[in-house]
């Protein structure tokens, strides 16, 4: 029995790793790739756009086999059955839904922060924002207006948003095609899905996950720093994204049984 904890889905992602090496330090590499080639001029932004859909792909079809299995245990043999198109692609379209939906609302919710700032910052003059003087006190200005109620409201309700976003995510991992992909994300504004999120048992796997996140992505971005740790950097955050398509389906299954 699948027991919907912050380390049950540690040991699931673990044996996942661990039941096909092949398997994992190849889609690790093509996930590098498409890192590196991020950097790129022109190429990058599609580089970007491709990794964040193939990631959520893989999570996808993660999360599905969670659902076929009793013990945590029995990941490895799922692992060691998988074929690589089937973990990057099977799920491409219920991605593919989800992830323009989420570009969609992100794109309205920056657009909505940028009008605050500008009326926010009353017209200033960009070329006076240039000269040194006028641009320090137009910054300063600027951020002080911030701590007022529209910039801080619409950032405290992005930030309320995050809570039920991994069951949002799970949700995601149970749509069955394109549109069911896009549609699932939107979700985030479901009633009943905010109803079943008001719970011990949902606070403490999210608690603890983000708490998880922070400090793993601290560590991440330590081991990044050196180039001989580099390695052990690449493979935890791997790891870490099969992490959080396990907590994104106990998340969906905690609130929205």
């Amino acid at each position: 029995m699948i027991q919907y904890t912050n380390g049950t889905a540690m040991r699931l992602a673990w044996n996942f790793f661990k039941g096909n090496y092949a398997l994992n330090f190849a889609v690790l590499g093509i996930f590098i790739l498409l890192n590196l080639l991020g950097m790129v001029p022109i190429i990058g932004l599609l580089a970007v756009f491709g990794y964040s859909i193939l990631s959520l792909s893989l999570q996808i079809y993660f999360g599905r086999k969670i659902l076929e299995i009793r013990e945590p245990e029995e990941m490895a043999l799922v692992s060691a059955n998988t074929k690589i198109g089937d973990l990057l692609v099977r799920y491409l379209p219920q991605a593919s839904g989800a992830f323009l939906a989420l570009f969609l609302l992100t794109l309205l919710y920056f657009f909505l922060l940028g009008l605050i700032i500008v009326l926010v910052a009353g017209g200033t003059d960009m070329a006076e924002m240039a000269q040194p003087e006028r641009g320090m006190e137009a910054m300063e200005s600027m951020g002080s207006l911030m701590a007022h109620s529209p910039f801080l409201i619409t950032l405290l309700i992005g930030l309320i948003f995050l809570y039920p976003f991994p069951a949002v995510m799970g949700r995601v991992i149970e749509s069955e095609d394109f549109v069911d992909g896009f549609k699932s994300i939107f979700y985030l504004f479901s009633p009943t899905l905010w109803k079943g999120t008001f719970s011990w048992d949902y606070f403490s796997l999210i608690t603890l996950w983000s708490l998880i996140l922070l400090v793993g992505g601290f560590v991440i971005v330590l081991l990044f720093t050196t180039l001989f740790l580099l390695p052990i950097g690449l493979i935890l955050a791997y790891l870490m994204t099969l992490y959080n398509g396990a907590i994104y389906l106990f998340a969906k299954e905690i609130a929205l049984p």
